[in-house]
């Protein structure tokens, strides 16, 4: 099942709302900790996340689980989830409509709302990363972000936008995949007779398997981290292409282009069953609640 159904009903308003909840959750309850170890170890700022996790401890306190969060890691939490959970509704929706098969469209459905998030998050992806990646920055760190702005001009917020977007087509498109064959495995066991419906567990555990199989893009994830991270000397989005595979060569493709792959499966998994798991159970619910009052 995509997110939003796969009926032709009319447009799904409610996940407008939705979206923002469960993004902002997932953030708030460890997800944003999760995602800047694994920038950090990503990006090279660490040589491991024992490192990261100690160092951020160290200097900030309790405020480290939330560095770059604030402001920009929550005003992207904010609208983030709109495009993967409205635009895939929607696309998946319309494209079921017009006749295309269930799993087609959620991979498609899921690539396009990959690429719309991945430029809509950009801006505020590259502001929590520079601070994330610098040691010295505090929790909030506005100051950084000023100085870097008044330091190579205001375009520097949407550095490594189009890897961005490349990368974010390809994780959700696998995402849904992923989440899409987990689903059929729960749904081809249910007794004969039984709803063909998700249970809360279920729909969660989807969403882990389908945030884990995106592991496969890592080495786009990898380019997109060092194309963000502080950086005294700015490169271009190919200029850190040519520094990431020099770097491979002497340390060979994994250690560089799969560095940080442990927790980039467990945020994406973890972040996945928010999202496509969670997201679609509480729609689910409305629906249903919202049917069975009309009924009366």
């Amino acid at each position: 099942m995509g997110i939003g159904g796969g009926d032709t009903a009319g447009v799904q308003w409610e996940m407008l709302v939705i979206g923002p909840v469960t993004t902002v959750g997932e953030m708030m309850m460890g997800g944003h900790w999760l995602e800047m170890l694994k920038v950090q170890r990503q990006a090279g700022t660490y040589p491991s996340y024992v490192a990261a996790a100690r160092h951020m401890w160290t200097e900030l306190g309790f405020a480290g689980f939330y560095k770059g969060f604030w402001p920009w890691g929550f005003a992207q939490g904010c609208y983030k989830g709109l495009p993967v959970l409205f635009t895939q509704g929607e696309v998946k929706r319309r494209l079921q409509g017009a006749g295309v098969d269930k799993q087609s469209a959620g991979i498609v459905a899921g690539v396009t709302a990959g690429m719309v998030q991945g430029a809509m998050i950009a801006p505020t992806q590259r502001l929590k990363t520079i601070v994330g990646t610098n040691k010295a920055a505090g929790a909030v760190s506005t100051d950084l972000i000023a100085q870097v702005i008044k330091n190579e001009g205001i375009m520097t917020v949407f550095k490594g936008t189009g890897v961005m977007v490349v990368r974010r087509g390809v994780d959700w498109g696998l995402r849904f995949y992923g989440k899409g064959l987990c689903d059929q495995f729960f749904l081809s066991q249910k007794p004969a007779g039984a709803p063909k419906k998700l249970t809360a567990t279920e729909a969660f555990a989807s969403g882990i398997f389908g945030g884990a199989f995106s592991g496969i893009n890592q080495p786009l994830d990898v380019w997109v981290a060092n194309c963000q991270k502080h950086r005294t000397v700015p490169l271009s989005a190919g200029g850190v292409l040519a520094e990431l595979v020099a770097e491979s060569r002497v340390k060979g493709f994994f250690a560089v282009f799969f560095r940080g792959i442990e927790m980039r499966v467990i945020h994406s998994s973890y972040h996945t069953a928010w999202m496509a798991g969670l997201g679609q159970y509480i729609f689910d619910v409305y629906k249903a609640t919202q049917a069975a009052g009309k009924a009366r």
